[in-house]
């Protein structure tokens, strides 16, 4: 009796055919099979790798098909499995009506004491909330909100668009984002509907250039995490590194030690942070960093899955020297996205969300208008050298100083308050200290080197900063003088309006003033209640408010006639629980004959 076999195809064994196929493939045993093999075996191929022959080219690298490449069509890869998971769409109606049903009422997120009560009618509709609940859950808050379910529902362009619209500014490079996407995208649709589109031969690597603080780390786990949806990526793994981080001090050490940090990043995307300080030699003399350079170059030819997905960060005159200084490097880089300054406006939205995050809040005068007021004390009030050298780090530097001043504050009234004024704001700015100066090699210059010449230009220039800045001061001090000056004139026309639209006083005895008299003309309020006129006794005292006249009550009866036996010309007791000092209450008194 010959050997049993397995009346249902799913029981047989794939791989083992895999095997036996590939030895016809490379019956020489090289590690790979050339194309005639293929051909040869055409058939057995597709049998146990559909589509590979129409995909040959793609799979095979310099006409040759290795083992591996082979193994892995083979198998169901993770990104297959990713690509499948997110095929299944689901109807953002069920979806909200799952969501309303599940959340607690009065609360806007869906906790994990939700999915437990709910457990069955979530596996049911939505299995992914509970088995992707971290990755639904953007803002790493362990609830997720109907935005965040909305979004991983909707796919990638909806992720994209809400990833994008939670950071602040940077409009053109958002733009150059959504173009990087769609031509992607549009590249997969056009081969999907059969067209013979070639897509950038596996070379996604990038260059992120612009000043410091505009949010190239930021926006690269951004791009890590897209190039996992679209499936260029096995993982949204971004390793971050420097040239300290690749370059060794001695000779064969920094090939090893590039190496691992790309190992270390293979599965998603290695930023490189300042690269054009690879091409720089170290203090010693040393120049370790080509070796680095050419070890990058070396896995940039790999495909991703084999090699990480690289981003070359730094400044654009620096980043464009370095590309210059290193041609091999620049030919394998596909893509440039240019980071621009944040504008003054930019920056206030920023200093509001990074109080807020560190559970403090800016007064409503600095955030009406949208930050309106905020972007002008930015603008006017920091030197465009040290926003272009620092854009959102120095949002940092002026909520730590403002904090300083409200802690200040508190300190000495004794009251505790997490409000941030424009006081504080004003304060902070003056003590951002001047920015240095950069040379043309990128660095930092703190003005020691050079000849005699050199240090003077450099004192001059700091003198001229330190002027730029006590100018700054002395504008923040006039505007807030101006607005005081503003503020009291307004309060004195109103006094005056006040006086002159007063009732007309019922007739008084004789010696009494005439009740349409008011304090002299340009007196003011501090006239109107300074003297308390003498009159015949047996008079009846009545105070001049805001309202118009009234009389006061027994015991303000006494105590102004006690007053005027005493020969007092100004009033200062309390009088039915008002002090006649009291500006907004009392201006004037008078004795009226009943």
């Amino acid at each position: 009796m010959g050997p049993l076999t397995p009346r249902n195809p799913r029981l047989r064994t794939k791989y083992p055919y895999n095997d036996m196929v590939w030895k016809k493939l490379d019956p020489e045993t090289k590690g790979f099979a050339e194309i005639k093999q293929v051909i040869k075996y055409a058939d057995d191929v597709e049998m146990c790798c559909p589509g590979l022959v129409d995909r040959f080219q793609e799979v095979a690298k310099n006409g040759k098909l290795t083992k591996d490449a082979f193994d892995n069509y083979g198998k169901p890869t993770d990104r297959a499995k990713h690509r499948a998971k997110r095929a299944k769409r689901h109807d953002l109606g069920e979806l909200r009506q799952l969501f309303d049903t599940i959340v607690k009422d009065g609360e806007k997120d869906i906790k994990l004491a939700d999915l437990v009560r709910h457990k069955r009618e979530v596996n049911r509709i939505c299995p992914e909330l509970i088995t992707e609940f971290s990755d639904i859950d953007q803002d790493n808050s362990c609830s997720v909100s109907w935005d965040e379910l909305r979004v991983f529902a909707g796919g990638t362009d909806d992720w994209l668009k809400f990833q994008l619209q939670n950071i602040i500014g940077l409009d053109g490079l958002k733009d150059q984002i959504h173009q990087f996407h769609q031509s992607i995208s549009l590249d997969k649709k056009r081969q999907a509907a059969g067209f013979d589109v070639k897509d950038a031969g596996g070379k996604y690597h990038m260059i992120f250039q612009g000043n410091p603080g505009t949010g190239k780390t930021t926006m690269g786990r951004v791009v890590a995490a897209l190039l996992k949806r679209i499936g260029i990526t096995q993982s949204d793994l971004l390793v971050e590194v420097q040239r300290d981080q690749l370059v060794a001090g001695y000779v064969g050490q920094t090939a090893p030690k590039t190496q691992e940090k790309i190992d270390e990043a293979i599965q998603g995307v290695l930023f490189v942070d300042e690269a054009y300080r690879l091409s720089q030699g170290s203090k010693s003399g040393s120049d370790y960093g080509k070796e680095a350079i050419e070890t990058l170059m070396g896995a940039m030819n790999e495909p991703p899955g084999k090699a990480p997905v690289m981003v070359f960060a730094g400044y654009p005159a620096d980043m464009d020297k370095f590309m210059q200084a290193n041609s091999g490097l620049y030919r394998r880089i596909a893509y440039t996205f240019d980071f621009e300054d944040y504008t003054p406006l930019d920056l206030a939205k920023i200093l509001g969300k990074m109080a807020q995050g560190k559970g403090f809040g800016l007064s409503a005068d600095l955030t009406s208008n949208n930050f309106e007021v905020l972007a002008r004390m930015i603008e006017e009030g920091t030197l465009p050298e040290a926003r272009a050298l620092m854009n959102g780090g120095i949002c940092e530097r002026i909520f730590t100083f403002a904090k300083q001043s409200l802690d200040g504050r508190c300190q000495a009234s004794g009251q505790v308050s997490v409000e941030i004024t424009a006081e504080d704001i004003t304060m902070a700015m003056t003590r951002i200290p001047p920015p240095p100066r950069r040379d043309d090699g990128g660095n930092d210059d703190g003005g020691g080197g050079g000849g005699g010449g050199g240090g003077g230009d450099e004192r001059l220039r700091l003198e001229l900063t330190n002027v730029k800045q006590q100018l700054i001061l002395v504008k923040q001090q006039l505007r807030t003088a101006r607005a005081d000056s503003s503020r009291l004139r307004g309060e004195l026309d109103r006094t005056k309006a006040l006086l002159a639209s007063r009732p007309a006083a019922p007739p008084s005895a004789a010696g009494a003033p005439p009740a349409n008299q008011g304090p002299p003309a340009g007196a003011g309020h501090a006239a109107a209640r300074a003297a308390a006129p003498a009159a015949p006794a047996g008079g009846t005292w009545q105070v001049l408010l805001e309202s118009g006249w009234a009389t006061i009550d027994a015991a303000g009866q006494h105590i102004l006639n006690g007053a005027v036996a005493a020969g007092q010309t100004s009033i200062r007791d309390k009088i039915a629980g008002r002090e006649y000092q009291c500006i907004n209450q009392v201006v004037a008194a008078r004795r009226r004959h009943c």
